[in-house]
């Protein structure tokens, strides 16, 4: 049987009465945290305190650094399906914060390309998909949809993109994707939690305090003993421990406790959610190889094959960053299982390295060779990324799960935060302040 590390945390550090008390408690300084803490001080009320604990020495250091850095458009996600919804409207908030405030970003656009005429019903289905009355402003015109797509025959795609190889013999255009300066909306909404005249309210209306703490972690989360609160211990300065070793530990009383911990987001579930409802993490490496060399000198807009049989994988795509490097990735490597994670959440860290072989570099090499023609020996390993995924490989579209249940009134989970996590954050954060006023606030004024 797997000992878990939470169990083990739970054993090492016994009950602590709170210190003090705040409204809401975000665990999790990524971008889907720091989106729901800004959210929650602006929407809650003036006289509501928001604490944000990160374990990490910086914000946005673990999931949130480690990807493509890409807006994407939504286009591929289940009509009404959480990922659909949050990542279209997350989409649009996301280009005009960065608008507004300067944030580094572009609107690129992609198009997805098949190399093989039994990959164009793929192509259509897409656009079909696209075209749902759901995302149309005008019923009557396909082209109001929030996630417009053009086909183009494959000549009509070489005009966009001259480096594509004749191969392609269809495309899908769709203008709404592009890139962001991930570590620029991190330092945004750090500063949105913490300075009250930062990016103010139009109307003028008062905010709430935001407080953000690092190099902190959460070992323990337990019901208040006596009201509706829940007791939050953490432990500070606990990265350069030995073992046994112990940091400064404090408790605090939250009225609400957001789990958005990513990586380490259904560990923290233990001791709190009943074990039938515990779901289970399963995370997923992803590779990426830069590349310098021929090929790619025309590329302005990302390029993404059409997806084989592997449906937890959209294909080795090709991304540019803002200065107009190129990447290739993610690939999808298994790296344990829900048993590894449970009996140590952080053992993925021993897997952050990216690949460097040559079957590697020549494996990416071929799958990117039938829509570019490239030099293998201009790719290099560049970084690799874990997703938080939540369904085992192979099990297919899994959505982001967010929970508030009515047994565990004020503690809210956030979990399988995999893409499109960066895209949807601002609209999660919305998401999650406007469920806490209804289910949280307005029932206690009832």
């Amino acid at each position: 049987m797997t000992v878990s590390r939470a169990r083990l945390l739970r054993q090492l550090y016994p009950y602590k009465p709170p210190s003090t008390s705040v409204d809401h408690l975000v665990v999790g300084g990524g971008v889907v945290g720091l989106s729901v803490a800004a959210a929650l001080v602006n929407q809650t009320g003036r006289d509501r305190t928001t604490f944000v604990v990160e374990r990490r020495g910086q914000l946005g250091q673990e999931t949130t650094a480690r990807n493509s850095e890409v807006i994407h458009s939504g286009i591929y996600y289940p009509v009404g399906s959480l990922k659909s919804r949050l990542c279209i409207a997350g989409r649009d908030l996301l280009y005009n914060r960065c608008q507004r405030l300067q944030i580094g970003y572009k609107n690129t656009g992609k198009i997805v390309v098949a190399t093989a005429k039994d990959q164009i019903p793929y192509l259509h289905r897409l656009q079909a998909h696209s075209a749902h009355s759901s995302f149309l402003s005008d019923p009557s015109d396909n082209t109001s949809s929030r996630i417009y797509a053009e086909f183009l025959s494959g000549d009509e795609a070489r005009n966009l993109e001259p480096d594509l190889s004749s191969k392609v013999c269809a495309a899908l255009h769709i203008p709404s994707t592009g890139i962001v300066d991930s570590q620029g909306l991190v330092d945004s909404l750090e500063l949105e939690v913490e300075d009250p005249d930062y990016n103010p309210s139009p109307s003028g209306e008062r905010r709430g305090e935001g407080v953000i703490v690092k190099g902190t972690r959460v070992v323990r989360i337990d019901r208040e003993e006596q009201g509706e609160g829940w007791v939050v211990q953490m432990e500070t300065g606990w990265e350069d421990l030995g073992e046994g070793e112990k940091g400064e530990v404090e408790s605090v009383r939250a009225g609400v406790v957001i789990n958005a911990a990513g990586l380490n987001s259904v560990s923290l579930c233990e001791g709190v959610v009943p074990e039938d409802e515990m779901v289970h993490l399963w995370p997923v490496k992803g590779n990426y190889m830069s590349y310098k060399g021929p090929g790619i000198g025309k590329v302005s807009r990302l390029i993404y094959p059409c997806p084989s049989a592997n449906v937890d994988h959209l294909g080795t795509h090709l991304t540019l960053d803002l200065d107009g490097h190129v990447r290739f990735g993610p690939d999808v490597e298994t790296i344990g299982t829900a048993a590894d994670a449970k009996a140590n959440p952080d053992f993925w860290q021993s897997h952050l390295a990216a690949i460097d072989t040559p079957e590697a570099i020549s494996l990416f090499a071929r799958s990117v060779s039938d829509y570019l023609s490239i030099d293998p020996s201009g790719l290099s390993p560049d970084y690799s990324g874990i997703r938080p995924n939540i369904a085992p490989p192979g099990a297919g579209f899994s959505d982001f799960l967010i929970r508030h249940g009515e047994d565990r009134k004020g503690f809210v989970e956030l979990l399988g935060f995999n893409s499109p996590g960066l895209t949807s954050s601002l609209a999660v954060g919305a998401y999650v302040a406007k469920m806490i006023g209804r289910d949280v606030y307005r029932s206690k004024s009832e």
